[in-house]
């Protein structure tokens, strides 16, 4: 009797279970999705629309084909410390899903947040305003006999806003400060928390000979004012390049970061407890979940719709774009056909490299996705989220956005714009010299 005879059928018995419950829930997918697609037929055959039993049978969760948890495993990865959710815009196809309703750190992903409620609060067109203010008056050499000040709350004034200033100061004459140049409390350059040392860049930059710098409530008369660019161009650099700075500043002139949880919470009905913002930028602690980061991008899309503007006017295009997505979708097809938002953190939960946004073909529904990797592998997830999505989406035909050779020119300065004032309209940004 051969003794190998039994490890050998036993070896076959096991190779064919494994085979058996490998395909099993594709099996079931599919049987269940040929089932649908039957039933629906057989409700056209009898000439009526499914009935709302019928719809709400068929609106039952949707088992998605891709299986992310043995994709991660695969590469060494610990399944739990990812969290991914791919589907339809309509939300009748899923191509993945793995710990949806779990909450991970959205890092950068918060911006989303910050960008859905800044349109919805202020609106696409809403500029910052600085306003330039003088105690002095100017003698026919161009000399102002007294100080400059600046003052507003746009955070994105830096060298562009500057020397717009200082061209309208030559305009009106003004080619020398004897005084000093202020800026007010609030004022910024160039991201600068600090108005006393934004005072000074700012000053370099208009080149005025001024005697000093510093901070000081504007006082004297109103010049004139310097509109920013429009918020969407704000939201796109913002979030073209992850800028914080910016990003905080418009969550505290929204009312902070509460402020916009109580927004995804009572407009968007995000479960209480599935939300949760330390800040505005995604610095520090912050939780969603993966479903949650596609319901903010989802009602994104319906309030651009809603002031005739598209995903691409807010949010940047992967792999043209310059900023965090520059690089991103290398030598996978889909360059340039989607917009996205990356969110990295290096030390914060241990390290997260997310990636979500949505995707444009020629053949589906756009297509929202998002990709939240937990660990300090940031370059090897960010490869991973790249790649997971591609393989989850083949087959697709990209729908391009931008051709691959445009580089679009974030916060154009063309757009800054002078407001000529007779009078002072905001009492709180400037104290009368009595």
């Amino acid at each position: 009797m051969n003794s190998r005879r039994p490890i050998i059928a036993l070896a076959s018995v096991g190779v064919i279970i494994i085979a058996v419950l490998t395909f099993v829930p594709y099996s079931l997918t599919m049987v269940r999705e040929a089932g649908q697609n039957v039933a629906a037929a057989v409700q056209t055959s009898l000439g009526r629309e499914p009935s709302p039993g019928f719809e709400a049978e068929m609106r039952q969760p949707i088992v998605p084909l891709y299986d992310v948890a043995l994709w991660y495993g695969a590469r060494g990865e610990e399944p739990e410390k990812h969290g991914v959710l791919i589907q339809t815009l309509d939300g009748k196809r899923v191509f993945a899903s793995h710990n949806a309703d779990t909450t991970f750190n959205p890092a950068s992903l918060a911006k989303l947040t910050t960008t859905l409620v800044a349109l919805k609060r202020l609106g696409p067109d809403y500029r910052f305003t600085t306003r330039v203010y003088t105690d002095g008056k100017t003698d026919a050499a161009g000399v102002l006999d007294g100080n400059l000040y600046l003052a507003g709350n746009d955070p994105s004034f830096g060298d562009a806003s500057a020397n717009v200033i200082a061209k309208e100061l030559r305009a009106r004459g003004i080619v020398r400060v004897k005084g000093k140049v202020l800026a007010a409390p609030g004022f910024s350059f160039n991201f600068n928390e600090r108005a006393e040392e934004s005072a000074e860049f700012a000053a370099r930059v208009m080149q005025l000979k001024q005697s000093g710098t510093g901070m000081e409530e504007a006082r004297g008369e109103e010049l004139f004012a310097l509109e920013s660019n429009p918020l969407r161009e704000i939201l796109l650099y913002m979030n073209a390049h992850s800028n914080n700075f910016v990003a905080d500043r418009l969550g505290a002139f929204l009312g902070g970061p509460q402020q916009i949880v109580r927004v995804l919470v009572e407009e968007l009905k995000l479960p209480p407890d599935q939300v949760s913002l330390e800040t505005a930028s995604g610095l520090y602690n912050n939780r969603m979940t993966p479903r949650g980061v596609l319901v903010v991008i989802k009602a994104l899309l319906e309030e651009a719709k809603r002031h005739n503007l598209k995903a691409e006017d807010l949010l940047p295009v992967v792999g043209c774009d310059w900023g965090t997505v520059r690089r991103r979708m290398e030598a996978t097809g889909f360059q340039c056909s989607l917009v996205g938002k990356t969110g990295t953190l290096t030390t914060t939960d241990g390290g997260m490299s997310n990636l979500a946004g949505v995707v444009f073909t020629k053949d589906t529904e756009p297509i929202l996705f998002a990709i939240l990797a937990q660990g300090n592998r940031i370059w090897e997830h960010k490869q991973m989220a790249d790649e997971l999505l591609a393989e989850t989406i083949n087959g697709h035909q990209p729908a391009p956005i931008l051709d691959a050779e445009t580089r679009r020119q974030l916060l154009p300065p063309n757009n800054l714009k002078i407001e000529q004032r007779s009078e002072i309209r905001d009492q709180s940004l400037v104290k009368k010299t009595e």
